[in-house]
């Protein structure tokens, strides 16, 4: 009931007020309701801005902070966070140095909002993918396929390791970590759950144990590739990972 309250509130306040209004402080107040309240429905406003997205492409919902974020997102991800400096992430967002410190006070206060808004965009995206709970086996084999794709591209992969590069030295950014990591694991539970009560899966498999395996290999196969892009993780790499998960976790009449 909230939720669709709150989105189609933000699409009135877009249409009407423009984007620079959208606010969550506006947002709560117009419906009625706490920041609490909002914040269990949408863990951050980008993850309310992707929704928007999602539903209705005709908003016009691009404004500053997100033109930076995505733009500094890109610069990070393909030199390095070390590499650039805000100069450079003004100029790759075709805006003066002065405005991105009226959004974000630091180049780490940046790099935060980029972890955070990539974790929310994965999470939308590969997280649907392992909600097929009626059929485990196609959800696993089209998550692993996914994501051997995904770090098989330049782009946007070197995050992760941005991220990992920081966790020990900020706390925002290994909360974001964290969090990713129960996502997935909870997400890998259900579905194995689901498998084994189909039949799919082994009835005595360590689910919780399974679940943290499949997901530290596959954030493992992000620093292979690094060592070595020449891999082949779209074809050879993700078949080898796929026939080495099922000969583990599949039942014999699979």
């Amino acid at each position: 009931m909230y939720r669709s309250k709150i989105v189609e509130t933000a699409k009135d306040i877009i249409k009407t007020e423009g984007i620079s209004r959208l606010t969550v402080s506006n947002l709560v107040e117009k419906c009625k309701i706490s920041k609490r309240t909002f914040y269990e429905i949408f863990p951050s406003k980008n993850a309310l801005l992707a929704q928007l997205k999602q539903e209705d492409n005709t908003l016009q919902i691009t404004d500053e902070r997100e033109i930076i974020i995505e733009n500094a997102r890109e610069k990070f991800a393909c030199e390095g966070y070390n590499k650039i400096d805000m100069d450079d992430i003004a100029k790759a967002a075709g805006l003066k140095r002065t405005t991105l410190y009226k959004h974000f006070k630091s180049k780490e206060e940046l790099l935060e909002y980029c972890i955070e808004y990539e974790n929310e965009m994965i999470k939308r995206v590969a997280g649907e993918v392992l909600l097929n709970v009626d059929n485990p086996k196609e959800a696993l084999e089209e998550y692993i396929t996914g994501f051997c794709r995904y770090i098989a591209d330049p782009y946007p992969n070197t995050l992760f390791s941005e991220a990992y590069n920081q966790i020990t030295y900020n706390k925002k950014i290994d909360q974001c970590a964290k969090d990713i990591h129960h996502f997935f694991v909870n997400r890998f539970i259900v579905l194995l759950e689901a498998g084994i009560k189909k039949g799919v899966f082994r009835s005595d498999l360590d689910v919780a144990g399974t679940s943290v395996v499949i997901l530290a290999a596959l954030n493992g196969l992000d620093f292979f590739v690094k060592i070595d892009p020449s891999l082949d993780l779209k074809v050879h790499i993700k078949n080898n990972v796929l026939n080495l998960l099922y000969n583990t976790i599949l039942t014999k009449q699979s």
